[in-house]
């Protein structure tokens, strides 16, 4: 994300606009590394400074956040020292991610004087620091490791010291960057970032789009220094957004950034585009770990249930040699006078195959003794392979069933889907009832819908769906499309229209159905097509479980037709 001094530039504007001449009335600490300052000015702003090291950021924001019982000390000492106090001036360190709010408070006399809120957005050493009118630390949110020979001591009662300049060249500086791109024989994406001040490796890409990064001739070098001035120019008329790929946030923009490829949702200002895109990302984030645990569940089944079959096959294997102990026992009682006590083996002609045959003994047993063994044995294996055999065929079928399950989640892209696949997997025993909260209303089943050719186009993202688009929403007249003996979503097209339905409606409609099936990484996949009317559900048959005696065949590559994707 493109969160570097000069996007950071952007922010500080829209705070100057919104929040210079308002009083902080509430202090929020709701984690350890975060604040939220209730600013009002004409109307409550809420401002969330977090100082982690993973996604520390400041924006305004209309999230709610729980106030903790017992403050933490720091929220303590805000509150003590800057509660009701106005926000005088903001103001950006000049190319650095550093920013500082100039506080006006009133002491116990009642004489105002300045405090300053500072923030460093530096990643795993940001920080949240209040100092007095001679920038004086008071205390940290954070208290990392110091080196005593260090300028920038950030602790209780040390003078507060701003980064010190960096020898790096001003992005803006057309002199100073020209006379650099001349002299430079560098990689320019990996090495801008380390000469040019206050920007990121996203800023950098976005400077050079479309450029050779080797080239370093001087044609090559007044694009680059054009595609600087277009960054420059950009951000004094910014148009926000947030970046979606597959509905999940990729990154926050302050103008439409050519590097950045996916789905752009704008926004009026960047505070707004910053918040949606933390919320979107909490969403989906938490969306993901829930995704995960249903994931987890139908691979630890599909695990054990393979294990197991591999056992149940491997004794049905075993069992194929039952028929020799039942002629073993059968040679021995026909051969019973040829048989004397402690004999270890006998050798006779087998009859079964017009060869002779050596039958182990066990010499402590009569030879009835022994022939009673193979029996007996031979009744195990039977029982062994009918039992097996049975286990073989149901675990089977439970394996394909979790395959579809497994196949359906990697299009599991909101709640309501993942809440469908959670109820189908309590159906089957595998998430105990308790362990989710039940929702008293039915979830909502919304398969996808396209409009292709006129056409509506039916696809179901799971079981649940598959079963509703089927057995729900098809008519006898409707085509109906699903992947040749591999799993898929059910696809079905509408025939609302006189006559047949257009071969190429069809041909669309089997590469949607390609798309979301277990196969869609290859090509050439086999996508048979029928009336509704010939899809039947067989007794006991599990969820999205159909058979269909006639259909057609048509080879398609996968194709998700996202056009022509309504919703």
């Amino acid at each position: 994300m493109a969160y570097d001094a000069l996007s950071l530039s952007v922010l500080t504007k829209e705070f100057a606009d919104t929040l210079i001449g308002g009083k902080i009335t509430k202090i929020y600490q709701p984690e350890k590394d975060e604040i939220v300052l209730f600013i009002f000015n004409k109307q409550t702003y809420k401002l969330i400074i977090s100082s982690n090291a993973g996604v520390n950021r400041i924006h305004l924001t209309t999230a709610v956040f729980d106030n903790p019982k017992t403050a933490p000390s720091f929220c303590m000492l805000l509150r003590k020292h800057i509660t009701n106090a106005a926000v005088v001036n903001i103001e950006q360190m000049p190319y650095e991610r550093v920013l500082e709010f100039t506080l006006s408070v009133c002491d116990e006399l009642g004489y105002k004087r300045q405090m300053f809120l500072i923030f460093e957005l530096t990643g795993k050493t940001s920080n949240i620091i209040l100092a007095d009118e001679n920038h004086i630390v008071l205390d940290s949110i954070k208290h990392l490791p110091q080196d005593l020979d260090s300028k920038r001591i950030i602790m209780n009662g040390a003078k507060y010291g701003f980064f010190l300049p960096q020898q790096k060249i001003v992005p803006f500086d057309t002199e100073k960057v020209a006379e650099y791109l001349a002299r430079t024989t560098l990689p320019l994406r990996k090495n801008l970032p380390e000469t040019l001040l206050g920007v990121s490796q996203a800023t950098v890409n976005e400077m050079i789009v479309g450029l050779d990064e080797n080239d370093h001739t001087a044609v090559n070098n007044a694009k680059v220094l054009n595609g600087i001035k277009r960054y420059r120019d950009s951000l004094s008329n910014p148009s926000p957004n947030v970046v979606l790929r597959d509905g999940t946030p990729i990154d926050v923009c302050p103008f439409d950034y050519l590097s950045v490829k996916g789905e752009k949702v704008y926004y009026s200002t960047l505070n707004e585009a910053h918040d949606n895109y933390y919320f979107l990302l909490d969403q989906a984030q938490r969306f993901a770990s829930k995704s995960k645990s249903v994931s987890t569940v139908v691979k630890n089944a599909i695990s054990r249930i393979e294990k197991k079959l591999a056992i149940q096959r491997q004794s049905v294997l075993e069992a194929e040699s039952r028929e020799t102990y039942k002629q073993y026992g059968d040679l021995i009682l026909s051969n019973l006078w040829q048989i004397t006590p402690l004999k270890d083996s006998f050798t006779c002609f087998n009859y079964y195959d017009n060869t002779e045959v050596t039958i182990p003994l066990d010499k402590n047993l009569t030879a009835q003794q022994n022939a009673q063994t193979y029996y007996k044995k031979y009744r195990k294996l039977k029982s062994s392979a009918e039992h097996n055999s049975k286990l073989v065929e149901e675990n089977q079928a439970l394996l394909d069933y979790l395959s579809t399950i497994k196949n359906s989640l990697k299009y599991c892209n909101n709640s309501d889907d993942l809440q469908q696949i959670k109820e189908e997997l309590i159906s089957i025993g595998l998430i105990k009832e308790k362990q989710i909260k039940r929702t008293k209303t039915e979830t909502p089943l919304k398969p996808l819908r396209y409009s292709i050719d006129g056409y509506t186009v039916y696809v179901g993202k799971n079981n649940a769906q598959n079963n509703y688009v089927t057995f729900k929403i098809a008519k006898p007249s409707d085509m109906w499309l699903h992947t040749q003996k591999i799993h898929s979503s059910h696809v079905l097209i509408v025939n609302d229209k006189a006559g047949d339905i257009p071969l190429e409606t069809v041909i669309r409609a089997a590469e949607i159905c390609a798309y979301y099936s277990q196969a869609n990484g290859g090509t050439k996949i086999p996508v048979d097509y029928t009336l509704k009317s010939n899809v039947k559900k067989p007794p006991k048959a599990p969820l999205g479980f159909v058979i269909y005696p006639t259909y057609q065949t048509i080879l398609v590559n996968p194709n998700r037709h996202v056009s022509e994707l309504q919703n």
